[in-house]
């Protein structure tokens, strides 16, 4: 008797007879009854007409497939004006009509399924010794969709977002449960007149949060007139980010001037500070210095180049000659000019007579080359020049390029908007000086500033009047395009200042979308990703 209590079988069934073999378990039952109801006149009746079995697939048992063998009675209905003469037991709790598996077999596949899905949800079931095909798998997940969600009590909160089936190609809509964080229902697009649609087909609604799509803003006022939207600030703080980056490309050229005339500057100091410290180390100072220079050149072309910019257009960013730029790429690096064995300058046995004639306070370079001269010096004036602008500690070649590539788009975006961008340390003094060419971008960067911190703070009573005094300002900044566009959704601005309800419950799920449809290889159709997304595990 122990070990058909291990059975686990429903209580109305009694167990008769257990067939175990090799690769089968047969168990044998009957059912518990003592007067049944006859299904059109609803009287009792005892009177048995005959037996029949059905034989059920059931959960398997100690690693093997298990079957039911139900022994099913049929009764006389003993109402004499009843149509129906004879009826079936039904077997309630146990398999539905007309069904060849018991229902927690049924639902075991179909737990299987909505986690699995087919082709791998069919792989494990034979693992589990209860094997089952794919399209069955398919066929349980579906039609307990269909079945399901149907008496759903109507939602008060929701957010709405799309999701890409496609990316750059083919989206939908996915409708939240804001309250219980459940998905309520997927839609094939993410047109205006779908989402009317649905929230016209499900009235109640009084709240709906949403990203600033146009499409989602006209749904949701022709689909739910009476309720009031929020939009998700992060969404409206991504815009604000992405439009200033656009404006921040009319400065590129700026920044790059600035730039180099920063990093000019504290170049030449250094190698002042240098050559007074060491003068015989002046050439190797702008040596390396002249080396540094090519190497970043270098390297920002390269930037460039990945960019799909032409040669043409790297060479006027970079201030370089086009030829110049196109033998570095066929060589792969920019030029060392690194000498195997330095030569001994002939300026060697004249260097105590520029010397001396250095401490008298002569500093004409032409007039130091005509005393040499005369002393038998056979060289050309460039090299006495060079002599006297390394002695004054000044390169002979001026610096044009930074040690630190210019920030552009997002990385100047970025130190802009930070709260001390002095501690980026030398790209940080960029930021004065760009302020201080360009006043009007100054005033943008003011104003954006004051509407991240009106968007991240929490709200006061004020919030409507700061909001619009806010957007009357924005007309004057570079980001004026943007302004007729935030006036048209201000109520939904001002609702997420005072509500506490977002898209990030939607962005999860969404998270939990992707996953489910990667795992079927985008193979599968809308139809099935529905029904995994919706169904709860």
């Amino acid at each position: 008797m122990s070990r058909l209590r291990n059975l686990d079988l429903p209580r109305s069934l009694i167990v008769r007879r257990v067939v175990a073999q090799d690769n089968k378990v047969e168990i044998e039952v009957s059912l518990r009854w003592r007067g049944v109801l006859c299904p059109d006149c609803q009287c009792p009746t005892q009177r048995v007409h005959s037996f029949y079995q059905r034989k059920l697939a059931d959960l398997p048992w100690q690693g093997r497939p298990a079957t039911l063998i139900v022994s099913v009675p049929r009764f006389f209905c003993q109402t004499a004006v009843c149509p129906r003469r004879t009826f079936v037991m039904p077997l309630e709790g146990i398999t539905v009509r007309h069904g060849r598996q018991t229902t927690r077999l049924t639902d075991l596949h179909y737990y299987i399924a909505h986690t699995l899905g087919g082709s791998a949800g069919a792989r494990l079931s034979v693992r589990l010794c209860c094997p089952v095909s794919p399209d069955t798998l398919i066929r349980r997940l579906l039609s307990r969709a269909r079945n399901t969600r149907k008496d759903m009590a109507l939602p008060r909160v929701v957010g709405v977002d799309d999701w890409a089936w496609r990316r750059g190609h083919h989206y939908g809509t996915i409708v939240v449960d804001l309250e219980k964080n459940d998905v309520i229902d997927l839609l094939p697009d993410r047109d205006a007149d779908t989402l009317a649609r649905w929230m016209q087909a499900h009235p109640g609604i009084e709240i709906i949060a949403r990203d600033r799509a146009g499409a989602y803003a006209d749904g949701c006022r022709r689909g739910a007139p009476s309720a009031l939207q929020v939009t998700d600030r992060w969404h409206l703080l991504k815009n604000l980010s992405e439009a200033f980056v656009s404006i921040l490309d009319r400065f590129t050229t700026r920044v790059r001037t600035l730039t180099r005339q920063l990093n000019a500057s504290t170049v030449l100091s250094e190698i002042s500070e240098t050559v007074r410290a060491d003068p015989e180390e002046a050439q190797t100072v702008v040596r390396s210095v002249s080396r540094e220079r090519r190497e970043i050149l270098f390297n920002e072309a390269l930037a460039l180049k990945a960019e799909g910019h032409s040669i043409q257009a790297i060479a006027t960013t970079i201030g370089v000659e086009r030829k110049t730029v196109r033998r570095w790429f066929q060589r792969g690096h920019a030029p060392t000019w690194k000498r195997t064995a330095p030569t001994r300058s002939i300026l060697v046995p004249y260097t105590s007579h520029l010397e001396k004639r250095w401490s008298e306070g002569r500093r004409n370079s032409r007039q130091l080359w005509r005393e040499l001269l005369e002393q038998g010096f056979t060289g050309q004036y460039g090299t006495v020049r060079k002599w006297v602008t390394a002695r004054q500690g000044i390169s002979t070649k001026p610096v044009s390029s930074a040690h630190v590539a210019p920030p552009l788009g997002r990385r100047l975006a970025c130190l802009l908007l930070a709260e001390d961008p002095l501690s980026a340390g030398q790209q940080g003094l960029l930021v004065p000086a760009l302020l201080k060419a360009e006043p009007q971008l100054a005033v943008t960067l003011c104003w954006l500033r004051k509407m991240q911190t009106l968007l991240c703070k929490k709200s006061d009573t004020s919030t409507r009047g700061d909001l619009k005094a806010l957007l009357e300002e924005g007309k004057t900044t570079l980001l004026s395009r943007l302004i007729p566009a935030l006036e048209r959704d201000a109520a939904a601005i001002e609702a997420s200042l005072v509500t506490p309800w977002t898209t990030s419950p939607v962005e999860g799920q969404i998270s939990r979308l992707k996953m489910i449809k990667r795992t079927m290889f985008g193979r599968a159709g809308f139809e099935l990703l529905r029904a995994r997304v919706l169904q709860p595990a």
